[in-house]
Protein backbone atom coordinates (compact mmCIF):
# COMPACT_ATOMS: atom_id res chain seq x y z
CA UNK A 1 0.00 0.00 0.00
CA UNK A 2 1.65 3.45 -0.78
CA UNK A 3 1.79 5.95 1.57
CA UNK A 4 1.13 8.86 -0.77
CA UNK A 5 -2.57 7.59 -1.37
CA UNK A 6 -3.42 7.11 2.44
CA UNK A 7 -1.54 10.41 3.18
CA UNK A 8 -3.44 12.67 1.13
CA UNK A 9 -6.60 13.10 -0.50
CA UNK A 10 -6.05 15.28 -3.84
CA UNK A 11 -3.88 14.25 -6.46
CA UNK A 12 -2.57 16.09 -9.44
CA UNK A 13 -0.76 14.96 -12.41
CA UNK A 14 0.76 11.97 -10.33
CA UNK A 15 2.14 8.34 -11.84
CA UNK A 16 0.96 5.60 -9.56
CA UNK A 17 2.99 2.39 -10.73
CA UNK A 18 2.97 -1.37 -9.21
CA UNK A 19 0.99 -0.15 -6.07
CA UNK A 20 -1.23 -3.01 -4.90
CA UNK A 21 -4.51 -1.85 -3.44
CA UNK A 22 -6.83 -4.79 -3.83
CA UNK A 23 -10.04 -5.04 -1.77
CA UNK A 24 -9.07 -1.63 0.18
CA UNK A 25 -12.10 1.07 0.51
CA UNK A 26 -10.16 4.47 -1.11
CA UNK A 27 -13.00 6.96 -0.08
CA UNK A 28 -12.82 11.55 -1.05
CA UNK A 29 -9.93 11.30 -3.18
CA UNK A 30 -9.43 13.41 -5.95
CA UNK A 31 -7.45 12.56 -8.95
CA UNK A 32 -6.83 15.05 -11.81
CA UNK A 33 -4.30 14.25 -14.74
CA UNK A 34 -2.82 11.19 -12.82
CA UNK A 35 -1.25 8.04 -14.62
CA UNK A 36 -2.02 4.88 -13.05
CA UNK A 37 0.46 1.71 -14.87
CA UNK A 38 -0.07 -2.09 -12.88
CA UNK A 39 -2.30 -1.30 -10.51
CA UNK A 40 -3.77 -3.57 -8.32
CA UNK A 41 -7.61 -2.56 -7.77
CA UNK A 42 -9.22 -5.40 -7.74
CA UNK A 43 -12.19 -5.74 -5.67
CA UNK A 44 -11.28 -2.46 -3.94
CA UNK A 45 -13.93 0.52 -3.15
CA UNK A 46 -13.73 4.08 -4.88
CA UNK A 47 -16.12 5.66 -2.41
CA UNK A 48 -17.16 9.28 -3.65
CA UNK A 49 -13.84 9.65 -5.97
CA UNK A 50 -13.04 11.70 -8.54
CA UNK A 51 -11.06 10.96 -11.66
CA UNK A 52 -10.48 13.72 -14.33
CA UNK A 53 -7.96 12.77 -17.54
CA UNK A 54 -6.18 10.32 -15.56
CA UNK A 55 -5.04 6.98 -17.53
CA UNK A 56 -4.98 3.71 -16.46
CA UNK A 57 -2.91 0.97 -18.31
CA UNK A 58 -2.40 -2.89 -17.53
CA UNK A 59 -4.64 -2.36 -14.26
CA UNK A 60 -6.39 -4.84 -12.51
CA UNK A 61 -9.93 -3.30 -11.50
CA UNK A 62 -12.18 -6.65 -11.33
CA UNK A 63 -14.99 -6.59 -9.47
CA UNK A 64 -13.95 -2.79 -8.45
CA UNK A 65 -16.88 -0.61 -7.10
CA UNK A 66 -17.27 2.98 -8.02
CA UNK A 67 -19.90 3.96 -5.57
CA UNK A 68 -20.96 7.52 -6.11
CA UNK A 69 -17.70 8.19 -8.01
CA UNK A 70 -17.05 11.00 -10.65
CA UNK A 71 -15.38 10.09 -13.91
CA UNK A 72 -14.69 12.53 -16.59
CA UNK A 73 -11.88 11.21 -19.92
CA UNK A 74 -10.91 8.18 -18.04
CA UNK A 75 -8.87 5.87 -20.21
CA UNK A 76 -8.21 2.56 -19.75
CA UNK A 77 -5.76 0.61 -21.68
CA UNK A 78 -5.37 -3.20 -21.32
CA UNK A 79 -7.31 -3.42 -18.41
CA UNK A 80 -9.10 -5.87 -16.58
CA UNK A 81 -12.10 -4.61 -15.57
CA UNK A 82 -14.34 -7.37 -15.50
CA UNK A 83 -17.83 -7.55 -13.16
CA UNK A 84 -18.12 -3.69 -12.72
CA UNK A 85 -21.33 -2.23 -12.02
CA UNK A 86 -20.92 1.45 -13.98
CA UNK A 87 -24.45 2.07 -12.86
CA UNK A 88 -23.29 2.75 -9.34
CA UNK A 89 -21.07 5.83 -10.49
CA UNK A 90 -21.89 9.85 -9.72
CA UNK A 91 -23.73 10.63 -13.42
CA UNK A 92 -25.59 13.79 -12.43
CA UNK A 93 -24.92 16.55 -14.45
CA UNK A 94 -23.25 14.26 -17.18
CA UNK A 95 -23.98 16.49 -20.14
CA UNK A 96 -20.84 15.54 -22.75
CA UNK A 97 -21.41 11.98 -23.29
CA UNK A 98 -19.54 9.17 -22.22
CA UNK A 99 -16.24 9.46 -19.76
CA UNK A 100 -14.91 6.86 -21.17
CA UNK A 101 -12.21 5.27 -23.27
CA UNK A 102 -11.55 1.56 -23.14
CA UNK A 103 -8.63 0.09 -25.66
CA UNK A 104 -7.91 -3.68 -25.65
CA UNK A 105 -9.51 -4.35 -22.07
CA UNK A 106 -11.54 -6.81 -20.56
CA UNK A 107 -14.76 -5.96 -19.46
CA UNK A 108 -16.94 -9.19 -19.10
CA UNK A 109 -20.31 -8.88 -16.80
CA UNK A 110 -20.04 -5.10 -16.46
CA UNK A 111 -23.03 -3.09 -16.41
CA UNK A 112 -24.04 0.14 -18.52
CA UNK A 113 -27.97 0.00 -18.50
CA UNK A 114 -29.64 3.04 -19.21
CA UNK A 115 -26.65 5.17 -18.72
CA UNK A 116 -25.89 8.08 -21.09
CA UNK A 117 -22.77 6.83 -22.82
CA UNK A 118 -22.72 8.73 -26.40
CA UNK A 119 -19.19 8.54 -28.08
CA UNK A 120 -18.01 6.07 -25.54
CA UNK A 121 -15.05 4.14 -26.98
CA UNK A 122 -14.95 0.44 -26.84
CA UNK A 123 -12.16 -0.74 -29.30
CA UNK A 124 -10.49 -3.71 -29.58
CA UNK A 125 -12.01 -4.82 -25.89
CA UNK A 126 -13.68 -8.30 -24.95
CA UNK A 127 -17.12 -7.52 -23.79
CA UNK A 128 -18.53 -10.46 -22.75
CA UNK A 129 -22.36 -10.49 -21.31
CA UNK A 130 -22.06 -6.95 -20.68
CA UNK A 131 -25.78 -5.09 -19.98
CA UNK A 132 -26.05 -1.98 -22.11
CA UNK A 133 -29.79 -2.13 -22.29
CA UNK A 134 -31.83 1.23 -22.36
CA UNK A 135 -28.47 2.94 -22.92
CA UNK A 136 -27.38 5.69 -24.98
CA UNK A 137 -24.67 5.14 -27.38
CA UNK A 138 -24.91 7.24 -30.22
CA UNK A 139 -21.67 8.17 -31.90
CA UNK A 140 -19.93 5.36 -29.77
CA UNK A 141 -16.80 3.40 -31.62
CA UNK A 142 -17.26 -0.08 -30.83
CA UNK A 143 -15.29 -1.14 -33.41
CA UNK A 144 -13.15 -4.53 -33.37
CA UNK A 145 -14.81 -5.66 -29.93
CA UNK A 146 -16.63 -8.97 -28.96
CA UNK A 147 -19.63 -8.79 -28.13
CA UNK A 148 -20.63 -12.54 -27.05
CA UNK A 149 -23.72 -12.44 -25.16
CA UNK A 150 -24.25 -8.79 -24.44
CA UNK A 151 -27.17 -7.61 -24.19
CA UNK A 152 -28.91 -4.65 -26.77
CA UNK A 153 -32.86 -3.80 -26.19
CA UNK A 154 -33.86 -0.15 -26.66
CA UNK A 155 -30.16 0.91 -26.99
CA UNK A 156 -29.49 3.82 -28.53
CA UNK A 157 -26.75 3.06 -31.58
CA UNK A 158 -27.24 5.78 -33.70
CA UNK A 159 -24.21 6.54 -35.62
CA UNK A 160 -22.29 4.19 -33.60
CA UNK A 161 -19.36 2.28 -34.91
CA UNK A 162 -19.50 -1.53 -35.48
CA UNK A 163 -16.78 -2.01 -38.20
CA UNK A 164 -14.45 -5.27 -36.86
CA UNK A 165 -16.78 -5.92 -34.05
CA UNK A 166 -17.96 -9.55 -33.45
CA UNK A 167 -20.75 -11.85 -32.12
CA UNK A 168 -23.28 -9.19 -31.17
CA UNK A 169 -27.14 -10.11 -31.29
CA UNK A 170 -28.71 -7.01 -31.70
CA UNK A 171 -32.78 -6.86 -32.84
CA UNK A 172 -32.99 -4.07 -35.49
CA UNK A 173 -36.57 -3.65 -34.06
CA UNK A 174 -35.72 -3.01 -30.67
CA UNK A 175 -33.01 -0.60 -31.06
CA UNK A 176 -32.45 2.41 -32.75
CA UNK A 177 -30.14 1.82 -35.38
CA UNK A 178 -29.56 5.10 -37.80
CA UNK A 179 -26.44 5.73 -39.66
CA UNK A 180 -24.73 2.86 -37.32
CA UNK A 181 -21.48 1.29 -39.35
CA UNK A 182 -20.93 -2.69 -39.50
CA UNK A 183 -19.36 -4.64 -41.58
CA UNK A 184 -20.72 -6.39 -44.49
CA UNK A 185 -19.92 -9.83 -43.25
CA UNK A 186 -20.92 -9.17 -39.92
CA UNK A 187 -23.77 -7.42 -40.38
CA UNK A 188 -25.59 -10.20 -41.58
CA UNK A 189 -26.40 -11.53 -38.14
CA UNK A 190 -28.37 -8.34 -37.62
CA UNK A 191 -31.31 -10.56 -39.89
CA UNK A 192 -30.76 -13.78 -37.66
CA UNK A 193 -33.50 -11.59 -35.38
CA UNK A 194 -36.26 -11.36 -38.17
CA UNK A 195 -37.16 -14.67 -39.15
CA UNK A 196 -36.64 -14.86 -42.07
CA UNK A 197 -34.31 -17.10 -44.00
CA UNK A 198 -31.42 -16.46 -46.22
CA UNK A 199 -30.11 -18.58 -48.37
CA UNK A 200 -27.24 -18.42 -50.99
Amino acid sequence: MEDRLNNNNEFYDQSFSNIDYSKEDITNKVFDSCHFESCDFSDAVFRKCEFTDCKFVKCNLNLVKVDNSKFTSVKFTDCKLMGVNWTKAYWRGLTLGSPFEFKRCLLNSSTFYALNQTKIVIEDCRAHDVDFRESNLSGASLSETDFSNSLFSNTNLTGANFVGARNYSINITKNRMKNAKFCRYEAVSLLELLDIKLEG
